[in-house]
């Protein structure tokens, strides 16, 4: 079975994904929100609790986030937890060095987690 992968974008002119990869940088919906607002590896760490559902309103608040932006983080957080599997089996890429932490690794273990129990699921049926 083929593990997805993280690849790093190259700054090359003239790049192209390759075809089956999927860009999770900023400005897709698959970009960390969290990133400029924070130092890179305290955005990544706040993306892997965001996507997990463990970054709640009042933590948000004491990071500074005004009520507003807390709402488009939730709405946010809900369009991405329903596209994710659109991301199954693919590599992703982003341009963070693969030697570095990268939101892209919080969502390929969410994948992990979600194929886990589609398998656990299937099981009981």
């Amino acid at each position: 079975m083929n593990h997805p992968k993280r690849l790093q974008r190259p700054r090359r002119r003239g790049y192209r994904t390759p075809p089956g990869v999927i860009y999770v940088g900023r400005p897709t919906i698959w970009g960390n929100p969290f990133q400029g607002r924070a130092g890179h590896c305290e955005a990544v760490k706040l993306h892997s609790f965001w996507l997990a559902g463990e970054l709640g309103a009042l933590t948000l608040e004491r990071l500074r986030f005004s009520p507003g932006e807390i709402d488009a983080l939730t709405r946010l957080r809900q369009r991405v937890l329903s596209r994710v599997h659109e991301l199954a089996g693919r590599d992703l890429q982003c341009w963070c060095p693969t030697t570095a932490l990268c939101h892209a690794d919080a969502l390929l273990m969410r994948l992990t987690a979600l194929s886990r129990t589609e398998a656990c699921d299937a099981n009981r049926a």
